[in-house]
């Protein structure tokens, strides 16, 4: 099972994902943690240097897709708040969203794996939603 995680730092929990700055990539299996790589965040808008601009004209899905393709395989993304159409997303590709408030990446994905992590469905933002 790979389990991936929004972190600024290789340590933290960290929320939108659109400026996060990398993602932790967890290999699971029997409920535990066998490796852990950081996945410098490359790929989104603003992970790509778009800081200062957002746009979301025709065409533009918000790097979506280029997230989705990078986080290929994971079952799961953990991070603590997200938009909407990012979740939307997720789930129409296979990846579960769970947003938490848990700090720490390593303790998140084990109380991920032991059922023990709190899921905080309310931390989702609904900017610009029609």
């Amino acid at each position: 099972m790979k389990i991936a995680v929004a972190s600024d730092d290789n340590l933290r929990v960290s929320g939108h994902i659109g400026r996060v700055n990398g993602f932790i990539i967890y290999e699971c299996s029997d409920g535990k943690i066998l490796d852990k790589q950081y996945l410098e965040n490359n790929f989104t808008n603003h992970g790509r240097g778009n800081r200062g601009e957002h746009h979301h004209g025709e065409g533009h899905r918000h790097g979506h897709e280029r997230l989705i393709e990078a986080l290929k395989g994971a079952e799961v993304l953990i991070f603590t708040s997200g938009g909407w159409r990012l979740i939307e997303d997720l789930e129409a590709n296979g990846i579960k969203p769970f947003m938490t408030d848990e700090e720490i990446a390593d303790r998140a994905v084990e109380k991920y794996l032991s059922g023990e992590l709190t899921e905080k469905e309310d931390n989702e933002c609904h900017h610009g939603r029609h």
